[in-house]
Formats: structure tokens, C-alpha cells, sequence
């Protein structure tokens, strides 16, 4: 299997999905044209043959996907991840030996240029881990933020809408708490990458701290934001440990 293809193919969808972050409502018609076209820029690295018109044939049709999942209402984020799952198995299949796949010229004089003049010769840069490292780190962003939308929706998890003796939620502050999820998981997958597990439980603890009053007035506000915890931190490990497993 052609690895560096396929690391360098999801790396590429995975970033252009980044533009689904605060697209709760499913995403408009830009958007989908944005991320369909992105992870075109991968054939652009390989040498032309019949892999080579597969991918460009399967990424193609990436727009109209995306479109069709994004207008998928109730099953928005159901839809997003089995998207995602569909294109892991048909990259990786794409990925296989079944195609002479080889780097094209173009890959090659950036790869040289950036060794030379940007590293400084450093030609022993293994390239397979950083793509395995940065896979996982946007698994852990935005991909784990879906997983924990679809699965607080299939529980019946939702934000409290307010009321007499509810912590009230407004779209700012779940904004909010979206980008400290992201922040915690970038934590979270660093640490398991610098086997520094300490570090972790160290977090957790401080963000209960920090929340410890709110925690106090409402039993419900606290254990929503527990159970987001953590599956946020359960999927950053597990996006860590995916990539410990490759390096």
C-alpha cells in the first residue's frame, strides 16, 4: 500500500472539511464546491496511469457528495461521517498495490527545495510520520467534534435552551465551548504523542475546577459538559494512540 498517497489524500479532505466546524445546519453550496475541489490538489503528486485517473475520477465526484449530505437535515453529521468512512476504504483501496503508483516530478523538486533550503538539508526527514502525525491531529479536531455532535444527538444530549433553573446556553457560548474543545484535544493528542498521561488527568482537572460553580447550580449543565469532556478527550487519545501505533 501506497501510504504517503493515502495520508496525503485524507490529509487534504480532512483539512477542507475544517469548513464544517461551525456548519451545524449543514453547509451551502460554496462550501461544498471549496471541499470538493481542495483534495484535488493530491493528483498533482503522483505520475499519471489508470490509479492515477481512478482518484481523479472518485475526487471529482467529491462536490456533488458533499452537497447531497449537507442538505441531509436530520442525519447531518450520520451522513458526514459516513462520508468520511467512504472515501478512508475507496482512497485506501485506490492506495493498493494494484496500482504502479510513483511521485511525480512536481513532488519531488518541492520535497528536494523544502529539505535544502528550508530544513536545512535535513534529508533524513521521515515525511510518512509527519503526514501520520498531522492526520491524526485533524482527526482529533474537527472529525472528533462531529462524532460528539452525532452522539450527544443520538443520546438526547442537547445544550439547554434556558429557563428558570437552567444554565442557559446561547450560540456564543457553545461557539465557545467548541473552540475550548478543540483546544483541549490538541492537548490531549500532543500529550499522548510525548507519553506525558499525567498532563491529561492534570487538564481534566483544572477544566473542573474552572467550572466547579456552574457545576454547583445545575446537575444537568454539569453532566453535559462532563460527557462532552469526556468524549473529547477520549477521542483525542484515541486519534494519539492511532497515530503512536504508525510511528
Amino acid at each position: 500500500m501506497n501510504y504517503h498517497l493515502f495520508f496525503g489524500a485524507m490529509i487534504l479532505i480532512l483539512a477542507a472539511r475544517l469548513r464544517l466546524t461551525f456548519r451545524d445546519e449543514g453547509s451551502g453550496f460554496w462550501d461544498a464546491m471549496i471541499m470538493g475541489t481542495f483534495p484535488l490538489f493530491v493528483i498533482m503528486g503522483v505520475s499519471f496511469g489508470t490509479g492515477w485517473v481512478l482518484l481523479f475520477g472518485w475526487l471529482l465526484i467529491q462536490h456533488p457528495l458533499i452537497n447531497y449530505v449537507e442538505q441531509s437535515g436530520q442525519r447531518l453529521n450520520s451522513n458526514r461521517l459516513l462520508l468520511l468512512l467512504l472515501n478512508i476504504i475507496v482512497i485506501g483501496a485506490l492506495s493498493g498495490p494494484y496500482f504502479n503508483w510513483s511521485p511525480s516530478e512536481l513532488l519531488t523538486a518541492i520535497r528536494d527545495y523544502v529539505e535544502q533550503n528550508l530544513l536545512l538539508n535535513a534529508s533524513t526527514v521521515d515525511w510518512l510520520k509527519v503526514e501520520v502525525a498531522l492526520f491524526g491531529l485533524l482527526l482529533a479536531l474537527n472529525e472528533s467534534n462531529i462524532v460528539i455532535r452525532w452522539l450527544l444527538n443520538v443520546f438526547n444530549l442537547e445544550p439547554l435552551s434556558g429557563g428558570d433553573n437552567e444554565q442557559y446556553i446561547d450560540q456564543q457560548e457553545y461557539n465557545t465551548g467548541r473552540v475550548i474543545g478543540f483546544l483541549e484535544r490538541v492537548f490531549y493528542f500532543v500529550f499522548i504523542l510525548l507519553n506525558q498521561y499525567a498532563a491529561i488527568g492534570f487538564l481534566l482537572t483544572a477544566k473542573g475546577v474552572t467550572r466547579f460553580q456552574e457545576f454547583n447550580k445545575n446537575r444537568t449543565f454539569a453532566e453535559y459538559v462532563l460527557i462532552g469532556t469526556l468524549l473529547s478527550a477520549l477521542l483525542a487519545m484515541v486519534s494519539g494512540y492511532i497515530v503512536v501505533l504508525f510511528i
